[in-house]
């Protein structure tokens, strides 16, 4: 990890300390689609950070955006600069569809309340407008659609797309039509509940060309009647739940470098996140829990027949 993206994830963790968020340990497995989990009150974050923001890739993005999903969060990416320019205030950013914004402007959502205004795509910056009121105004001064359209420069057509909410609006012609209606218009994005573009995610399937042990974890979550996510781009192996906060498991072999390292942070995210969290292996004969984590060994997953029956044993284990 470079010192400028050491030290920009030192400045956002301040941030979001200041402003009340409790936070998980920093994510430092690799690969993890997110470096962070924060929350405040109802409001949870997934948080990945990058100096510069173009060098996400689709599938952490991807991840990133399942994972947020699956937890009800929201998924956020901060960052310093593209490979062109600096990141400016005020402005989201939008990379494989997730709201990407600068330290300023997350310093000014989450500790002055004060939501960006602009998001730039391809093409230009862009405002988001209320297209009820701007009909309403029009007509209460009587304008026609045409009327309004030669003053701001644009097509009748235009307007009413507008007016129906069917076509983004560059910032310099919401400009020209707050001024011409003498009214304020366009509505600020609120990058915590916007409503992002889950619909088109696809849903979380079993893990593929996986071993034996995760084939069997897979089968048993099935079993209990719970929706399973697998990534290998977070803390944990596998998110299952029925209602509520997901449970998050490590799986693999205590003999694992890699999995031992994982417990610390996934306690850590299962806390933030409100979650039970468990570590799943395949050796017959290991210890209940792993720092204050219960372990479920894989011969015994067959004699747990019910998600209750799951809970119990999480339950006990937790307190070994």
């Amino acid at each position: 990890m470079t010192k400028a993206r050491t030290k920009l994830i030192r400045d956002v963790t301040i941030q979001l300390e200041e402003a009340g968020f409790s936070q998980s340990s920093q994510c430092d497995v690799r690969p993890s689609c997110f470096d962070l989990v924060a929350r405040r009150e109802d409001q949870l974050i997934l948080v990945k950070v990058l100096t510069n923001i173009d060098s996400l890739t689709s599938e952490d993005a991807i991840a990133l955006q399942l994972v947020a999903h699956f937890f009800n969060a929201t998924p956020l990416i901060i960052g310093m600069r593209t490979r062109r320019a600096a990141l400016s205030s005020g402005v989201v950013y939008k990379r494989y569809g997730v709201s990407t914004i600068a330290p300023t402007s997350l310093h000014s959502i989450i500790a002055e309340r004060k939501m960006p205004r602009e998001f730039i795509q391809r093409g230009g910056r862009f405002v988001a407008i209320d297209g009820a009121k701007l009909r309403g105004v029009r007509l209460s001064q009587s304008m026609t659609k045409e009327e309004l359209a030669e003053c701001v420069e644009v097509s009748a057509r235009a307007i009413l797309a507008y007016e129906k909410d069917e076509m983004d609006i560059s910032t310099n012609v919401a400009d020209r039509l707050e001024k011409v209606l003498e009214t304020d218009l366009v509505i600020p994005i609120d990058v915590f509940n916007e409503p992002w573009a889950r619909e088109h995610l696809a849903e979380p399937g079993k893990p593929m060309q996986i071993p034996n042990l995760e084939i069997k974890v897979n089968e048993f979550f099935d079993r209990l009647g719970m929706k399973v996510l697998w990534t290998d781009r977070a803390p944990f192996n596998v998110a299952a739940k029925e209602k509520g906060p997901p449970l998050i498991s490590g799986v693999g072999s205590l003999k694992s470098g890699g999995l031992q390292k994982r417990v610390g942070i996934l306690k850590s995210v299962s806390s933030i996140t409100e979650s039970d969290a468990l570590i799943i292996v395949e050796e017959g004969r290991a210890q209940e829990s792993m720092s204050d984590l219960p372990v479920i060994r894989q011969h015994e997953l067959d004699d747990i027949e019910k998600s209750r029956d799951l809970k119990k044993i999480l339950d006990e284990r937790s307190s070994t």
